[in-house]
């Protein structure tokens, strides 16, 4: 009877163990996967840069046409476009360009953005330097912004071979209500994910 306890104990303990370990391994998830996809440009995840690294880069002879795209999650009462659809520029030139969102809504509204690019192979080469993305945004009623985008290509994409016949590059975000402003839960699985549902 004691042995039976003893066993049943140890049965107890091992799966507390291993329900505390599943917690911590979900909660872990989102930020070790965010990561993995920074490093390795998984998913379109692009790279991040400092101004510094950005005006060092000498500009390539290589032409890329960066495609803008904008979306917004049916949850939050904005309007989001780029200001001009496309770019082309040179591998290694430093790029600014601007999105326009509108809050169309009779209160202020905060929102946040997740983003990837496409191919989803060139996301190690895609730079941002300076991005909206960064951080929540809120919006006064009817309120318009120009929000700006920092970037470059790296010219390092010239040797990777996998690439040669990329000549168009799609930058997409897609605007979500920040999380715990409603519908925020949209935000967190697109964000974990890198998709960029609109609904």
């Amino acid at each position: 009877m004691a042995g039976t306890r003893r066993a049943n104990r140890a049965v107890a303990l091992s799966a507390a163990v291993v329900a505390v370990l599943m917690v911590g391994a979900s909660f872990a998830a989102v930020p070790l996967y965010r990561i993995f996809c920074q490093v390795t440009g998984f998913a379109g995840t692009t790279q991040v840069a400092d101004r510094s690294t950005a005006e060092a880069v000498k500009p390539g002879s290589r032409v890329i046409t960066v495609s803008l795209i904008g979306n917004v999650n049916s949850k939050l009462p904005w309007s989001f476009a780029p200001v001009s659809p496309k770019v082309t520029l040179r591998v290694g030139q430093n790029a600014l360009v601007f999105y326009r969102a509108t809050n169309e809504s009779s209160e202020p509204v905060t929102g946040v953005a997740t983003f990837n690019v496409t191919p989803h192979k060139a996301g190690p080469y895609f730079a941002k330097v300076a991005c909206f993305c960064f951080t929540e945004q809120t919006l006064k009623p009817g309120e318009s912004v120009d929000m700006p985008v920092t970037f470059y290509i790296d010219p390092e994409i010239a040797k990777d071979r996998n690439l040669d016949e990329v000549t168009d590059i799609a930058l997409s975000y897609t605007f979500f209500p920040a999380p715990g402003k409603g519908g925020g839960d949209d935000f967190v699985r697109a964000a974990g994910g890198g998709a960029d549902a609109t609904n």
